[in-house]
């Protein structure tokens, strides 16, 4: 499920006035996946057996044979999305999976946004196990995960009002959750299924964890125990770049709880700021992803307010991305657009280029329209303080595109996403020094 909440810096970043071509989805070449096989292995673990919710699955679900998707006519805008989205999955995950306009096990539609968020408030798009429509589900008509014996078909249900940006990660997770890995882990950096929603498009992460689902060695009804004991000769033939050891991250409820407080806009900012600043402390004992992201939304929610406490967070939080994560993690280039806004915010061009320039390459490679919509508005301000007029006009002209394709249309929507600059960066920057 992808949450309907504030994520710092990335649905936030986008200019108004938007005109232009998009860029198009996708995610980073490359193949496999350096970390411990073995941690990879308890996650898989954790991710097929069980919900978000943390309700078990008794057994492995998957489908067996060839999967179809269909695409609800109102959303015919995005057959070119879906047709990547699937591509992908055949190409890097193996699964017989592709685009049909009859019968499909995998539905996707749009349903009215109102109806959807009665029943998930704080959902952006859902799946749910065998349905066909939405009077389906509005009616309850529908097992729960944990009590299917088998895959037969699922829904994709994404609001009426939901940006491009949305609807493409709705494409990405969703259907990649409706193959069966149906739950979301905080822990895991580098994956769609996670709800800090930093990654919107399929990582070589969940190809591999496809991958995995869908070998012939793991078979439809397979218990915990039985799958367990394949997954060692699995990895060490389908992922070689994960021999090693390494520690697998607990999980933990409390900070869960504190960061979903912290990141959903319809709370009170101060009973935010306060899971926040809570969320930062009880996540530095992990000293992973979850500290990054914790050290990010403290930072955007103190801006206006402390900034000589948000500084420092977004510091630490790029500091800690890099030491972590490397240079090119796109966590990395979300804490390096912070620090590039900072710097604008200081009068420091010079640096807020040296922060934004690579992570518009990183953002670049995983085809990320919010981000680098973003870093260019930050780019361009910089650029033309410091009176490089013709390459600031070239990265807002690209600002322009990247909103335009991220956020369509919709006025509202743009203006939204202006504000949330207008709060991160000065009104009257400084003159250059």
């Amino acid at each position: 499920m992808i949450k309907n909440i504030f994520v710092s810096g990335l649905a936030a970043l986008a200019v108004a006035g938007c005109t232009g071509a998009p860029v198009g989805v996708g995610t980073p070449a490359g193949s496999g996946v350096a970390r411990s096989n073995a941690i990879i292995a308890e996650e898989f673990i954790s991710l097929v057996f069980e919900t978000e919710g943390g309700v078990r699955i008794p057994r492995l679900l998957k489908y067996d044979g060839p999967v179809r998707v269909s695409l609800d006519p109102a959303l015919a805008a995005y057959r070119g999305d879906l047709q990547s989205v699937l591509a992908g999955m055949r190409q890097k995950s193996g699964i017989d999976i592709a685009l049909a306009d009859g019968a499909a096990q995998i539905r996707v539609l749009q349903v009215p946004a109102a109806a959807l968020r009665r029943a998930y408030p704080t959902a952006a798009c859902v799946v749910v196990p065998a349905v066909s429509s939405f009077a389906q589900f509005r009616q309850r008509q529908f097992p729960l995960w944990s009590r299917q014996s088998a895959l037969t078909g699922a829904a994709v249900f994404i609001p009426d009002n939901a940006p491009p940006y949305i609807v493409r990660a709705c494409l990405n997770e969703e259907i990649a959750q409706a193959l069966g890995p149906v739950n979301d882990l905080y822990r895991i950096s580098d994956t769609v299924f996670n709800d800090d929603n930093v990654f919107n498009t399929l990582t070589n992460y969940d190809h591999l964890v496809l991958r995995l689902l869908y070998s012939p060695e793991l078979q439809t009804g397979m218990g915990q125990a039985a799958v367990r004991a394949r997954l060692p000769a699995l990895l060490a033939r389908l992922n070689p770049d994960g021999a090693g050891n390494g520690r697998l991250p607990p999980a933990d409820r409390r900070w869960q709880n504190l960061i979903e407080t912290a990141m959903n806009i319809t709370n009170p900012r101060p009973v935010r700021l306060a899971a926040a600043a809570q969320a930062v402390q009880r996540a530095r004992p992990m000293q992973d992803s979850r500290l990054i992201h914790s050290l990010l939304i403290y930072g955007r929610l103190s801006l206006q307010s402390r900034p000589d406490l948000a500084a420092p967070a977004f510091e630490e939080s790029y500091s800690l991305a890099r030491r972590l994560l490397g240079p090119d993690n796109l966590r990395t280039a979300l804490a390096g657009l912070h620090m590039a806004a900072v710097a604008i915010s200081a009068g420091r061009y010079e640096d807020a280029l040296s922060f934004a320039n690579p992570a518009l390459n990183t953002a670049r490679r995983y085809k990320d329209p919010v981000m680098l919509a973003g870093l260019q508005g930050i780019r361009a301000l910089a650029l033309s303080r410091l009176g490089q007029n013709r390459a600031a006009q070239a990265a807002q002209l690209d600002s322009q595109q990247q909103a335009r394709y991220a956020f369509g249309n919709n006025a509202a929507q743009i203006a939204t996403a202006q504000a949330q600059i207008e709060g991160l960066l000065p009104a009257n920057p400084p003159a250059n020094p």
